[in-house]
């Protein structure tokens, strides 16, 4: 079985604007951090101009501000796909009090802001974030929950919002900086195989 699946990092964000300012305080000093301007442009330009938008049967957005204001922006016009919220897509690293800019909003409050998104599968919000944080073995672990959870569903045209270090870990074993990341709301086309019991073979770029 063959599933089609793009991976879109989120627009430009207020940590990515602050980080050649402040350095690692854009991380650890602003919670769930929003989209800037620019990054709104990013998401509503890729919405447009997106050949394959109207053949996505199903989104999975991480539950970060920044991530779900990226897809609600790329299919604000499109009636379809079904948009999911999973814990498992939210940036690297997650945990402890370093990288608050990755800690999502409790889940009422995301209910009540992104009524268009599904939340049920998220964690409660006590037991979702690391009391320390996470190592890159563990990050391994939800992107094979990731993995997982997409052979599992039905849909064989899926796309992914998430974050730049989660998307490149998985695409290319690699994890940027702010130099040298992938670029802000493109479409990267990744084929995923699985047998006929959802059991992953495999992927191509």
């Amino acid at each position: 079985m063959e599933k089609t699946v793009f991976f879109i990092r989120h627009g430009y964000a207020l940590h990515n604007k602050l980080f050649p300012i402040i350095g690692t305080r854009a991380y650890s000093e602003f919670r769930d951090t929003d989209l800037m301007e620019l990054g709104h442009k990013q998401a509503s330009v890729l919405g447009r101009m997106w050949h394959e938008l109207k053949n996505i049967e199903l989104v999975i957005v991480s539950p970060c501000q920044r991530t779900l204001k990226t897809a609600m922006l790329i299919f604000e016009n499109i009636d379809e796909p079904d948009i999911l919220a999973q814990d498992f897509l939210t940036e690297f690293p997650m945990g402890g009090d370093s990288e608050i800019c990755n800690k999502r909003q409790v889940k009422p409050m995301l209910e009540y802001f992104y009524p268009y998104v599904n939340f049920d599968d998220l964690k409660k919000d006590d037991e979702y974030w690391p009391k320390n944080i996470e190592t890159k073995n563990d990050l391994a672990k939800r992107i094979h929950e990731m993995i997982k959870y997409i052979g599992q569903r039905k849909e064989k045209k899926i796309a992914i919002v998430s974050h730049s270090s989660f998307i490149g870990m998985f695409k290319d074993h690699a994890i940027g900086n702010e130099q040298n990341e992938l670029k802000h709301c493109f479409p990267y086309k990744i084929k995923m195989f699985y047998d006929k019991n959802g059991s992953f073979l495999g992927k191509k770029m």
